[in-house]
């Protein structure tokens, strides 16, 4: 098993449309789909580690990373959003 050297902190953007859920990782600028935001959330990561897998098989990792600006993190350092987290909509009395 290959030892992690750290994670790259990437934002992931959840939206629904219509039935179903739009997620979309601005940083990459990879999007995928799915039923529930869960859903959504797992089908890009899997769209994101693939993607990845092919940059590091390809040699070019690296050199994305760079040129997008990404950020890596230490294995034990917590990702916290730069942007909101989540929106909700909520009645309010008026």
């Amino acid at each position: 098993m290959k030892k992690t050297a750290g994670y790259i902190a990437v934002e992931f953007v959840i939206t629904k449309e219509g039935d179903q859920y739009s997620s979309w990782c601005p940083d990459l600028d990879i999007a995928s789909c799915g039923d529930t935001p869960e859903d959504a959330a797992r089908q890009l990561g899997d769209a994101v580690d693939l993607y990845l897998g092919t940059l590091e098989k390809d040699g070019e990792l690296e050199q994305v990373i760079e040129e997008r600006g990404i950020r890596l993190v230490d294995t034990d350092e917590p990702v916290i959003p730069n942007t909101y987290v989540t929106q909700y909509r909520q009645k309010v009395p008026v």
